[in-house]
């Protein structure tokens, strides 16, 4: 194996991973970041497009079209509470409740494929490395396009 940098090698797996799971081919025919908002939708009762723009890491204005996205599929619906047409809430609809369990399927088989490789000792440690990583990232004081310990910026 080439050596490259640690978040090369992490970008990598992240590729390998979605080219596998094939979220993009049929039957599933979606985007990563559709297939995620699917599982956010699914995860919290009543949320808007403004959580699940902050649970996705994604700008507000890139959830809108998101969403539009998947309505104009059938797979989720915008509800207005108290008619209040300000507000939405996004719900999935049958046919989204029907693709985010094929989606969970799909999930679970890779998941316990990929653990199937590696003995428990190692994937208690991956996770802790992850949580760590992602912990420090979380709590990184630097510009969103800076490179952590530079002075450089990374173009947007």
């Amino acid at each position: 194996m080439v050596k490259h940098t640690f978040v090369f090698h992490v970008i990598g797996l992240a590729k390998k991973i979605q080219k596998v799971i094939g979220f993009k081919s049929p039957p599933f025919s979606l985007s990563y970041s559709e297939a995620s908002a699917l599982l956010t939708i699914d995860s919290q009762k009543d949320i808007n497009q403004r959580e699940i723009a902050a649970r996705l890491h994604l700008e507000p204005a890139s959830v809108v079209s998101l969403i539009d996205e998947l309505e104009k599929a059938n797979l989720v619906k915008r509800e207005s509470p108290d008619q209040d047409r300000r507000k939405y809430h996004i719900v999935l609809t049958a046919a989204g409740r029907r693709k985010l369990r094929q989606i969970k399927t799909r999930a679970f088989q890779l998941d316990n494929t990929l653990r199937s490789k590696l003995k428990a000792k190692e994937v208690a440690s991956f996770f802790a490395t992850l949580e760590k990583l992602m912990a420090y990232l979380d709590d990184w004081k630097g510009g969103e396009n800076e490179i952590p310990g530079t002075k450089r910026h990374l173009a947007p």
